[in-house]
């Protein structure tokens, strides 16, 4: 008999052949269609079911764990909903919850949300080893401001020293020299604000970003939004880096405006390719930023070492002591240029106080009769006087803005700064939990809040949630000029912060906030003594934008078109 043990047979298929079709009929079963259409509907209903928690008492008797809103995909949670839009999901879940605090799951971790003012002073003042700060700093200036993740190890090791560089933007004489000189630049500014010419040519470069429309030799019209905002940098930029670090980069402001507008992308680590609207143009800023920052600290590390540098840079011998002293210590701590983190400094100088400018300008003009009665108040601070006459030809009118005594005299110009800081400004202090904690709510109330906060979680406070919260705020929709004005008991007035956060708190507090407050009032109080501004479209009259979310201060959702003309001074009627 032969040996057909090796004979092949057509009547056998192929073992992969047979495996397809065994697996194709399972694959086309009714039972598994159904399943594979309804089992992601029913794992997201379970998920949705099971995700919530309720207030939980803990293991520490009266401590309790925060309310979790509910979610529906798993190992995601809300992180959809909260990178469209974490402020509506925020309020969202406030609204729901009926307690102090909640928490979300963001990617599998949790964090907990605090709104209440007394748990934000618990959370505030614990030690830095329970809540830490600086792993979200150094995560911030890695992803958002693209530090190379190899150099993380150079900013633990000198984090405390470069920490005390603050100091000269907190004590004097540093920070009143550093004030001196972004007014200075204002009443030079300011009264060049506008041109009145129809020629591109001759416009001043916040009034070409600002789309300036020539309407007569007396009156422009104008993007109030940007021309705000560009007056500002250009102010507050020299006074930090020196003149010649935005005479070189004159688009510098644009790009940092730029790459803020594409914070979420850099965080989310997506690379300039990806195929969504403004990440390469976000990526593209980013590196324009980046290029400018590394030759001025080339430039000035030539200067402190003897070295010629290029001559555009001039002597730099205006550029601050608090940069020159962040150059020092980077320098002297082996810091490559491409390491240094200045875009952090550049960052928050730019985009904060330069839109709160906008925002606080536009409320006032808003209220009838607000912008004369704030006149009247600064009128002793902020003089206008005429300028030299040859013939025919006048110089333009002199500008004088003393800005302590509007901080410590002017109590109405102050509180509508800090209106405008609750309705604009958005700010959030992150912390991750170092080890377990236990935060406690109002100590004088009959049952205050306890919470446990588990170690590996993270406290995000948005500090927007409690300064639009009707509970503490009447109409907190409205502005209100007079609304932070407190009588003392000598009768007098002044203007008080209260309960708002706009800077943020802890480690995290901002440290520039003297200088913020110091340079906006200058700006609003000396384009107010100057100019008049109206509304573009009359029948109109003054629109609030709504406002998109950015990393502080928001963006107005539209530009707010005006009509600019010269006051009219005494010597001139």
């Amino acid at each position: 008999m032969d040996d057909d043990f090796y004979a092949s047979s057509t009547n056998v298929r192929p073992p992969s052949s047979a495996w397809r079709s065994v697996a194709w009929g399972a694959i086309t079963s009714p039972n598994v269609v159904l399943a594979l259409l309804l089992g992601p509907f029913i794992i997201a209903i379970v998920t949705r079911y099971l995700s919530g928690r309720s207030v939980e008492a803990s293991s520490n008797g009266k401590a309790k764990r925060p309310w979790k809103l509910p979610y529906w995909v798993p190992g995601v949670g809300h992180g959809f909903p909260f990178l469209m839009n974490p402020v509506k999901l925020m309020r969202e879940a406030g609204d729901r919850s009926p307690h102090d605090m909640f928490s979300l799951n963001l990617g599998g971790t949790t964090h907990n949300i605090i709104s209440d003012p007394s748990l934000v002073r618990s959370v505030m003042a614990q030690r830095e080893s329970t809540l830490l700060f600086k792993p979200i700093a150094i995560s911030v200036v890695r992803k958002f401001f693209g530090i190379p993740p190899e150099s993380v190890r150079k900013f633990d090791k000198v984090w405390d020293e470069m920490n005390a560089t603050t100091s000269y933007l907190m004590r004097e004489p540093h920070i009143g020299i550093m004030i001196d000189r972004t007014v200075h630049y204002l009443e030079n500014h300011i009264p060049q604000m506008i041109t009145f010419t129809d020629a591109d040519i001759d416009l001043q470069p916040w009034e070409r970003w600002a789309n300036a429309s020539y309407i007569s030799s007396t009156e422009t019209e104008i993007n109030l939004m940007t021309l705000m905002r560009d007056m500002m940098g250009n102010a507050s930029v020299p006074a930090m880096f020196g003149s010649a670090f935005i005479e070189k980069y004159p688009d510098i402001l644009h790009d940092i405006y730029a790459t803020d507008a594409g914070m979420y992308f850099f965080l989310l680590g997506l690379p300039a390719w990806t195929p969504w609207p403004g990440v390469i143009k976000a990526h593209i800023a980013r590196r324009n930023v980046w290029q400018a920052l590394d030759e001025h600290q080339r430039a000035l590390d030539a200067l402190a070492l003897g070295k010629p540098f290029d001559y555009s840079w001039g002597e730099l011998d205006d550029v601050s002591e608090f940069i020159v002293k962040r150059n020092e210590v980077q320098r002297r701590n082996g810091f490559e240029i491409r390491e240094r983190g200045e875009f952090s400094v550049l960052w928050a100088l730019v985009v904060n106080s330069s839109l709160l400018v906008y925002w606080q300008l536009l409320y006032i003009l808003s209220v009838p009769g607000l912008a004369d009665r704030i006149r009247a108040e600064i009128a002793p601070y902020v003089t206008v006087t005429q300028g030299a006459t040859i013939g025919k030809i006048s110089e333009t009118p002199k500008l004088h803005i003393s800005h302590p005594e509007l901080s410590r005299n002017c109590p109405l110009l102050k509180s509508t700064y800090f209106e405008a800081l609750r309705m604009s400004d958005q700010p959030w202090s992150v912390r991750q939990v170092g080890q377990d904690v236990v935060i406690s709510g109002d100590k004088k109330a009959d049952d205050p809040a306890t919470y446990l906060l588990k170690k590996g979680e993270y406290v995000t406070i948005p500090h927007d949630l409690h300064m639009k919260d009707p509970k503490y705020f009447k109409y907190p929709e409205e502005f209100d000029p007079e609304r932070f004005l407190v009588t003392k008991e000598d009768g007098s007035v002044e203007a008080n912060m209260g309960t708002i956060r706009p800077y943020g708190g802890g480690p995290s507090w901002c440290k520039g906030r003297i200088i913020a407050e110091r340079e906006c009032l200058a700006q609003v109080a000396g384009i107010l003594a100057f100019w008049d501004i109206t509304p573009a479209d009359k029948q109109a009259g003054w629109v609030i934008p709504k406002q998109k979310k950015t990393a502080a201060v928001s963006l107005p959702v539209h530009e707010t078109r005006v009509r600019i003309k010269r006051r009219v001074f005494d010597w001139e009627r």
